[in-house]
């Protein structure tokens, strides 16, 4: 397991008191740096957009006499982001003082990029999802009109006799309507197998 376990100070710093496992290879930091807060305090760790995520959790888990679970972001020595999850519950004493806090950190970094990843897959194929009914709706509006010409054609053609040659127009337009169609339906074929291979 990457992660360690911890116990702390119900302080503003989460002050480490003692801590246990692969600290350093998670935040960059010694545990003799983040022990009493010699070199760098836990709370420091912690992006600053996510403390109140986890000062919310630990704050709510305290109240209801449960433990909290919460990811969140820290900020490693060398500048990497990586996502942890804790799980943590407080230890009272007999008359229900908090005496301090303590749990256990992982890394759950490689969990969260392949939700990000399970996520922007999801976009792309909703997005493709929308341009083939889009495609399709253009081949069907196609199509009613492609009949319409070609009703057309075979009245007035029936009509005209040898002068019917002059639908050539006609015909012509159905000629180009029939080649768009066609460029509509490789397009549905071309997104339909990008989705097959994003489901695979």
């Amino acid at each position: 397991m990457m992660g360690f376990l911890y116990r702390c100070r119900m302080d503003e710093n989460y002050t480490m008191l003692n801590m246990f496992g692969r600290v350093e290879t998670l935040t960059g930091h010694t545990m003799e740096d983040l022990i009493q807060n010699k070199r760098a305090s836990y709370i420091g760790l912690i992006l600053e957009d996510d403390v109140p995520l986890v000062d919310d959790a630990v704050e709510k888990a305290l109240e209801a006499n449960t433990g909290w679970n919460v990811d969140y972001r820290i900020k490693r020595k060398d500048g990497a982001i990586v996502w942890v999850n804790e799980n943590g519950g407080g230890v009272k004493d007999s008359d229900g003082n908090i005496l301090y806090l303590e749990g256990v950190v992982i890394d759950i970094n490689e969990r969260k990029e392949n939700e990000l990843r399970r996520r922007e897959q999801s976009e792309v194929v909703e997005s493709h999802s929308a341009l083939i009914v889009s495609e399709t709706q253009k081949i069907l509006n196609m199509l009613k009109t492609l009949r319409l010409l070609s009703l057309n054609a075979s009245i007035e053609a029936a009509r005209a006799g040898d002068a019917g040659r002059g639908f050539a127009v006609v015909a012509d337009e159905v000629k180009n309507l029939a080649e768009r169609t066609g460029l509509s339906a490789d397009e549905i074929t071309r997104l339909t197998t990008e989705l097959d291979k994003l489901l695979q």
